[in-house]
This record gives structure tokens, sequence and C-alpha cells, in this order.
């Protein structure tokens, strides 16, 4: 029997968005399928880095989200909560890059950057969009394949099944690929966004504040992000009066009033036992992730997104066999990731000791360099090799 469609994607996040439109752009039939109804809010930094603006624009979309208000993010900073140096890098140029690429991040919504991402969705040739489908099952066929997912009195077939459905991922679920839920560490995130005139800012900022820290960005003219990530008890704690924390904590914003809903998130560190293999492949944070406080999760979700188009594209097109289409993009993702990783690492290792992080903050503050690398690795321009014995030293507040 033929399939309903080529490929059927479960998620229409940023990374979701990406893949389909890639593949339905090089003449395959996708399909769409998410539990949500559009526009829809949700827990996020907010904070694009800049290779996340080169996919945006090479998708076609850049301009559309910048007229969502979006802020351009040219910087990245960190302090203690307790005041004490800053340390302030700028979003580095790779140099020698194959494509243009952006100098600069974006600060922007997930509510409107998600609509117009899923706009495009809508009127893509080769696209069919599903809201308010739920995934409760995959669909396999005689040998055991992926063969589509299904919900309560539906179904779709495709040739590939792609799970784009996030953090906590049902489709990642349903293969079995999702992992015991770890035994302490875990960690937690509030989101909520306040009214203040953000004018003068052209970075995300982060306050390390001993057992959590907080993460500043300006997602449009007069809408500030404020999000706190931490332990799961330290987090419910501040989530019983999220605005009297923030008040009593961002000296900036005890007059500012909060707009909307606080949203939460978590536990936020997700590592897949595979991403891909047997006609399903996963993407974005579905196919893992470890934590937000480097705020490269879209970025790298769109990049993953552009690396699984091009695996998938070649499976349809039978240029290569199933498996060794989902070897190749596990090796991808595992390339995609793996210095990011280590920067993540770094990041939280000075989050749960405030003395390290003192004297690097410090350190770097004089000599803004091993920082500005550090960014350079985040964004896929080089890797830790890059950093000199005297960076590690200045990382190390010597």
């Amino acid at each position: 029997m033929a399939a309903d469609a080529d490929v059927v994607v479960v998620g229409a996040g940023p990374s979701g968005v990406a893949t389909a439109l890639l593949l339905a752009r090089r003449g395959h039939r996708v399909v769409v399928v998410d539990r949500a109804r559009f526009p829809r809010d949700k827990a996020c930094g907010e904070g694009l880095m800049p290779p996340g603006v080169g996919v945006l624009a090479r998708l076609g979309l850049l301009e559309a989200v910048r007229a969502t208000g979006a802020r351009e993010l040219r910087s990245v900073s960190y302090r203690m909560l307790d005041a004490g140096p800053v340390a302030t890098a700028a979003f580095p140029s790779p140099g020698h890059a194959p494509e243009p690429v952006a100098a600069h991040g974006l600060g922007v919504r997930r509510l409107r950057m998600d609509a117009v991402l899923v706009d495009a969705l809508r009127r893509e040739p080769g696209v069919e969009l599903r809201e308010r489908m739920p995934v409760t099952a995959l669909v396999r066929d005689g040998q055991g394949r992926v063969s589509g997912v299904g919900g309560e009195g539906w179904s779709v077939s495709a040739r590939v099944v792609i799970g784009a459905d996030g953090l906590h991922s049902r489709v990642r679920a349903a293969a079995g690929w999702t992992p015991a839920p770890r035994r302490g560490g875990a960690r937690y995130g509030l989101a909520g966004h306040w009214r203040l005139d953000t004018a003068a800012m052209e970075g995300i900022s982060v306050w390390f504040a001993g057992d959590h820290e907080w993460y500043q960005a300006p997602v449009g003219r007069d809408e500030l992000l404020v999000s706190v990530l931490g332990s799961r008890e330290r987090i419910g704690a501040i989530a019983r009066d999220y605005a009297d924390a923030v008040r009593a904590s961002v000296p900036r914003l005890r007059d500012a009033e909060l707009m909307g809903p606080v949203l939460a998130a978590g536990q936020l560190a997700q590592r897949p036992r595979r991403v891909a293999g047997g006609g399903l492949f996963l993407v974005g944070d579905a196919a893992g992730h470890d934590d937000p406080i480097t705020g490269d999760g879209i970025a790298t979700g769109l990049l993953g997104a552009e690396l699984l188009a091009g695996r998938v594209d070649a499976l349809l097109r039978e240029r290569v066999p199933p498996a060794a289409a989902a070897a190749g993009y596990a090796r991808d993702h595992e390339r995609l990731w793996r210095d990011r990783r280590r920067v993540t690492g770094i990041a939280l290792f000075m989050a749960r000791h405030p003395g390290a992080a003192r004297r690097a903050i410090a350190a770097t503050h004089r000599r803004r360099h091993p920082m500005e690398v550090l960014l350079g690795v985040n964004c896929g321009y080089w890797g830790l090799g890059h950093l000199t014995p005297r960076d590690w030293l200045s990382l190390a507040g010597i």
C-alpha cells in the first residue's frame, strides 16, 4: 500500500518546521502533526545564536521573524548576582565560512517566532499541517520498522518518521529510546516576560546566584525575558512568587510590569539512547538536550534540521540505504553537539561553584579573549583546541 506521505514530522517547533520545509522544497510530500494549535507559547530561552539566524536566512524567513520585533543580540555577559565585575564578550566572526554568517543573534519571543514558522508551513506546497493531533503510538511494518504515527482515531503512514516533539518527546518514548530519569542534579526553569524599555540592551545576560542562575534577554523593544534555572527545589520555591523573586534579584525590574503567564520547563537534561534507526529520526530537543545555560538550543536544532534533511533526502531518493542514512545522521548529530556540550559543561561547573565563577569572571573581565573563543565554540566555528594555555588559566581565574 502507498504511504500517506514521504515523511511525517511530529512537532511544529523550529527544528520540525525547518526539516519539513527543507524536505518539501526538495520535492517530498510531508505531513506535520502537532498536539497544539498555533500560535502557542512555551518556556524557552528565546535567544537565537548567530548560526540559527543564518538558517532562518537560508530558509527565507529571517525578515519575517525580524518583523515580529525581534532584537539583535551582539554579546553575552556573565556576572555574580551580588555584584562584582561583568565578563562580556561579543559574538565572534568565524573568519572563514563557506557562506555568510550572521555577526549577531536574535532575541525573539517564541510565541511570535513559532507563528511565523508555522505560517510558512501552511503556505508551503507539499506540506500538510495537522494541528491538535497528539501522537500516542508509533506504527510499525511487518519487519518492525517505524512506518507511521497514530493517535486516537487516526494514523499517518510514511516512508520516514521524524520526531521533533521537544524535550519530553512522546515519539522518543514510544521508540524506547528515552533513558531512565536521572537521580539528583536535575535542572528546571521558569520564564516570564517583563515590560521594560530594552533599547540600551545589546545582549544576553547571565547572573550566577549560587544554586541558581538568572538569564535575561531582550525579545522586543519593550519586552525582556527573565528566566531562572536551578534545582527542582530552588525553582519550586521561586515559582511560589516568581514576580517578587525577580524584583528582589533584578534591580531594574523593581517597578516593572510582569506580562502574561509564567511558564515552566524541566527536567532539562535529556540524552536519548539513539537518534536514528529503523525508519525513525529525532531532531531538536527530542534528539537530546543538556541545559539552556548557553542558549544554543534553538540554533543547534535548526542546524540539525539542515543535516537531517540532507540525509533523509538521500534516503528517499534511494541514494543510500536506510541503515547508512541513520548512521550518517547519528555521526552528524554527535559532531554538531560534541564541543557545544563541553562548553555547557564549563558553564554548569561555574554555576555550581560560585568561587570558581567569581574568579573566572574577574579574569575574563580583564581579558575577553577566552569568552569570545567559547562563544565561537558554541556557535560551531571552531573547537576547544582554539583555546590557548593562557585562555585556560583565565577561565580558571588565574
